[in-house]
């Protein structure tokens, strides 16, 4: 178990999911603000310089209000509330209205039901009703005819919709023309009989009515091939896989098969390569950013690669409470470490960089004589 052996200041961040100390009994040797948890009454206790003090409390009374009725002054109570003059009902139908009386305090005094009556005065327009029944005998198939009453004539249309759904198979025995801005064709399967298929055949085809012109595969997210007139390329958004023994060619020359780079690729910006199995390295030497050590020498890598010396010592003398160690690494970048030298256990204590050649480890009481070991590593 980590000891520390200095005051503990986490600068008014939250201590999360702490437990005080559990024990059966008070600790002994107490200092003001000690706090321990009893596990043999529940109860937590603080220490107030001359005695063990609970934390707790109890409920001391609860007043019963309007409409409430209990109370008392111990920690179990009961409150209840009182009954009214409603009767315990369910209000309102198809054909009443639950009516409902509120007192001051917000309490239900009176509930009844009221009957639903409409007096024949307050409806008229038989006739414009009678049509209506009438009119929907007359229904129209969706997207296909269009059947609409025309109020001032007392007279049926039908017709097509703007929008209209075949819903069987269409066949057109002359040209068909689409005047539209977009044809959309929901069908599994699109046969043309033509090997040649035009885009953007416009009045004047140029570079920049052809550009962003292409393919869009619709999945879950878009699949094109597109004309870039910037960049003057086909832009493919998903990888192209040739077949097996097929090769990528720039003017009939073999650039890339699946296991060759092409003999004519001599310059390139490779930044990842597998296994090399064969070779001389002749270029310069590896940075240590790249993997290597940026060095030709033993003793030169080993300064880049920043190799560490570790220095270790036994500190306590009984009386000192700030010990200094010289680790003489010329350096403040150390990493330093105090453990018990009996138990093996880490303690903590503040650590002063006080040069680059040595530490000092500050405690809040002495150490016994050669109490701590200390781990420096630079």
């Amino acid at each position: 178990m980590a000891k520390y052996l200095v005051n503990l200041d986490l600068n008014q961040n939250q201590l999360v999911k702490a437990r005080i100390e559990n024990l059966g009994s008070a600790p002994g040797s107490p200092v003001s603000g000690q706090v321990y948890y009893d596990t043999g009454d529940n109860s937590i206790y603080y220490y107030n310089g001359s005695a063990w003090v609970g934390i707790g409390g109890d409920l001391t009374a609860v007043v019963a209000g309007t409409g409430l009725g209990g109370g008392g002054n111990a920690g179990s109570v009961t409150v209840n509330l009182a009954n009214t003059a409603v009767t315990a009902a369910s209000y309102g139908s198809a054909t009443a209205v639950g009516t409902f009386t509120v007192d001051a305090q917000g309490r239900l005094t009176a509930a009844s039901n009221t009957t639903i009556a409409i007096a024949s005065t307050a409806v008229s327009d038989f006739t414009e009703a009678v049509q209506d029944v009438v009119g929907a005998l007359v229904a129209g198939t969706a997207n296909e005819v269009d059947v609409t009453y025309n109020d001032g004539a007392g007279t049926f249309v039908i017709g097509l919709p703007d929008d209209v759904t075949i819903g069987q198979h269409l066949t057109v025995t002359g040209n068909l023309t689409v005047n539209g801005t977009t044809t959309t064709v929901n069908s599994t399967t699109l046969t043309v009989d033509d090997k040649n298929l035009e885009l953007g055949s416009v009045a004047s085809p140029s570079d920049t009515t052809a550009d962003g012109g292409g393919i869009t595969l619709k999945g879950a997210s878009d699949k094109t091939i597109l004309w870039e007139n910037d960049s003057d390329s086909w832009d493919f958004s998903e990888h192209v896989n040739a077949a097996s023994g097929k090769e990528f060619k720039i003017n009939n020359t073999s650039v890339l098969s699946a296991t060759t780079l092409g003999s004519g690729v001599t310059t390139s910006s490779l930044t990842s390569v597998g296994t090399i199995a064969t070779g001389t390295w002749a270029a310069t030497d590896i940075g240590v950013a790249y993997g290597g050590t940026g060095a030709s020498t033993a003793a030169a890598a080993r300064t880049n690669l920043g190799a560490t010396t570790k220095v270790t010592g036994t500190i306590g003398d009984g009386s000192a409470t700030s010990i200094a160690v010289t680790h003489s690494l010329g350096t403040n970048d150390v990493m330093c470490e105090v453990y018990d030298a009996s138990t093996l256990e880490t303690v903590f204590a503040n650590v002063d960089r006080t040069s680059t050649n040595a530490v000092t480890f500050t405690f809040a009481s002495a150490p016994a004589s050669n109490a701590y070991k200390v781990v420096i590593i630079g």
